[in-house]
């Protein structure tokens, strides 16, 4: 009934053909200028690119940036506006005149949680690519006179410059601690956040999504944030949508200075990838990284006090030890972080799970504090630190240190651990 109301409103306008609410199955699309290509997620619309059509609500809101490509010389801009406007662009430059102008596309998804509704919320993505290094741009987004507020962003750094990365995740529960947590975080000045996952309770929840992005929108539309998949989002076109990303979304990695993440799901819509193709892309692009430092992340620990048998605790997760942790230590990471456990854990260099010195074998670092319901903690042979408590990470690279810092919602360091080189 409500995708035929739609067609209907669609016909009554002023002789343009009405938008198409049929969905894909993913549909891959050349980004001018940029050397990569998108697919559209499943369960999305076919892509519209921009016409400058205007609807009921064009206003640019739940606007954030990301990286598709490298982070140095690209910047990609995503918000949200109601179905019918399908006018995007991203307008930048040095200063509040900015003076380029760049063409993206969107697509529209159904909210509701079978996906029979008609689609209702569309996503816009726009991107800037041939930037300079360690750049400071203007922009805004949106179509004709109805854009967002002028914002920048800052392009990463083609050398080995010092970085800070803000690493956080599993708000789920509660956007006024997700709101105080990235609040302190960005006062903290990072370079890039990383979102560890579960940032909503159900991935399929359009309401949570848009409280997530109020929460956030004073931070998001200045720090670019590469996300990852948590077992919340469950794989919803939701999610998919809302944060394209490189490769196929689900795995990818990336360079930001003298640093390599490679970014993991471990909650996969095929689970044999875990031991399969995401096994291979780990070794592979680990291999051929030759930067100082490396990152693993993904959204659950192997290595954490909070396991149990019942549902309250979270089982140990062998398939991602057998599959993964054999190439983190060969491949020398040096750091594994996560989330999915409420609350910090630090643990000591471990191989095969055993401390063993500095430098030995990669460190994992779990906080998932940003607003879901903490959880008991208890010792563990290899934790070295771990507190019930809310709060956010900081990752300080410079030369050949690298500094963990975890902080509470105050300010307060709770953690810190230096690896150098």
């Amino acid at each position: 009934m409500k995708s035929a109301l739609w067609l209907l409103i669609g016909l009554a306008g002023c002789g343009d053909a009405p938008l198409s609410t049929a969905l894909t199955t993913g549909v891959a699309v050349d980004v001018e200028g940029c050397p990569f290509r998108i697919t559209t997620p499943n369960e999305t619309t076919e892509p519209v690119h921009d016409d400058g059509k205007l609807g009921t609500a064009p206003t640019p809101r739940a606007q954030h940036l990301t990286f598709v490509g490298d982070p140095s010389t690209t910047i990609s801009a995503v918000w949200e506006t109601d179905f019918a406007t399908t006018g995007t662009t991203l307008e930048y430059g040095a200063d509040t005149s900015y003076g380029t102008k760049v063409k993206g596309f969107s697509v529209a998804y159904p909210t509701d949680l079978a996906g029979e509704d008609a689609p209702s919320v569309r996503v816009h993505q726009a991107h800037a690519c041939g930037l300079k290094p360690a750049t400071t741009y203007h922009y805004r987004v949106g179509s004709g006179a109805q854009v967002s507020a002028d914002a920048t962003f800052t392009t990463g750094p083609a050398d080995a410059s010092p970085v800070r990365l803000l690493v956080i995740g599993d708000s789920r529960d509660s956007v006024s601690v997700w709101n105080q947590a990235l609040t302190m975080g960005a006062a903290d000045a990072p370079d890039l956040i990383v979102y560890t996952g579960d940032a909503v309770i159900l991935g399929t929840i359009q309401d949570a999504w848009d409280a997530w992005f109020d929460a956030a929108k004073a931070v998001l539309p200045g720090i670019p944030m590469m996300s990852l998949l948590g077992n919340h989002e469950a794989n919803a076109r939701h999610y998919y949508a809302q944060f394209p990303g490189p490769g196929n979304q689900q795995w990818y990695s990336f360079d930001y200075g003298d640093l390599h993440v490679t970014a993991l799901n471990d909650t996969p819509l095929d689970p044999t990838t875990i031991s399969a193709d995401q096994k291979q892309f780990l070794d592979a692009d680990l291999g051929k990284s030759n930067k100082t430092f490396k990152i693993v992340s993904h959204h659950k620990p192997v290595y954490t006090s909070y396991e149990g048998a019942d549902i309250l605790g979270h089982m140990h997760e062998s398939e991602l030890e057998m599959s993964w942790v054999p190439l983190e230590q060969s491949h020398q990471v040096d750091l594994v972080m996560n989330g999915h456990v409420h609350g910090f854990e630090r643990t000591f260099p471990l191989h095969n799970g055993a401390p063993v010195a500095d430098g030995q074998g990669p460190v994992y670092v779990t906080f998932g504090g940003a607003g879901a319901s903490l959880v008991d903690l208890v010792p563990k042979p290899f934790i070295a630190k771990q507190l019930s408590t809310y709060g956010y990470v900081l990752v300080d690279i410079a030369g050949r240190t690298l500094t963990v810092t975890a902080k509470a919602l105050d300010g307060t360091v709770l953690d810190q651990y230096t690896i150098t080189k």
